[in-house]
C-alpha cells in the first residue's frame, strides 16, 4: 500500500487553486452589470400619496445626468453592487435641493427600479428600491387555417 504524500509542490497548487477561485468570486461581483430603472411616477404608500417631480434631475455614479419629467422613466446601465445616486430639483418655492443616497443592487437582481418621490421622501430603502422583472409578452396560439375546398374537392387556396 502507498503512502500519500503531501508536498510542498501541491500546497502551491491547492493555494493557486484557491486563489482563482476567490478572484472568480471577485471578478464576479465587481463586474457584474445591472439595469437601473429611474422612475418618477406618483406613488401611494400607506395611505400617504407622494406626487411625481414635474421635472428632475439623477445622475448614477456620475455616468451624466439625466433629466425625468412626470410620469417619466429611464435607465442607467451601471458595473458592480455599490452606488450613488444624486437626485436633483426645484420645489414649489423655486428652491433647488439635492439629494444624495449610496445603496447596493442585490446580487441576485439584474433590473432594479427606483421610484424618485419615494426616494426623495426617504421612505426606506425597500420603498424606493426593488427588483423590475420585466414582462412577458402573450404570444397568441398558432391556429392553422384549414383548406378551402369547394363541392367537387378542389383546393381553392392554389387560385
Amino acid at each position: 500500500m502507498k503512502k500519500l504524500s503531501f508536498s510542498r509542490r501541491h500546497l502551491f497548487q491547492l493555494a493557486a487553486i484557491v486563489v482563482m477561485i476567490a478572484l472568480a468570486v471577485i471578478m464576479y461581483i465587481i463586474g457584474r452589470q445591472h439595469t437601473v430603472l429611474l422612475d418618477n411616477k406618483t406613488i401611494e404608500h400607506e395611505g400617504k400619496s407622494y406626487p411625481a417631480f414635474s421635472i428632475v434631475e439623477v445622475e448614477v455614479n456620475k455616468e451624466g445626468k439625466i433629466e425625468l419629467a412626470a410620469r417619466d422613466r429611464d435607465k442607467a446601465d451601471v458595473m458592480g453592487q455599490r452606488h450613488k445616486i444624486t437626485v436633483t430639483y426645484t420645489d414649489k418655492f423655486f428652491e433647488e435641493h439635492e439629494v444624495v443616497k449610496k445603496f447596493k443592487v442585490p446580487i441576485g437582481y439584474d433590473m432594479v427600479l427606483i421610484s424618485i418621490p419615494a426616494l426623495v421622501a426617504d421612505l426606506g430603502q425597500s420603498i424606493w428600491l426593488q427588483q423590475f422583472i420585466p414582462p412577458t409578452a402573450a404570444v397568441a396560439p398558432v391556429v392553422e387555417e384549414l383548406p378551402v375546398e369547394d363541392d367537387l374537392g378542389i383546393d381553392m387556396g392554389e387560385f
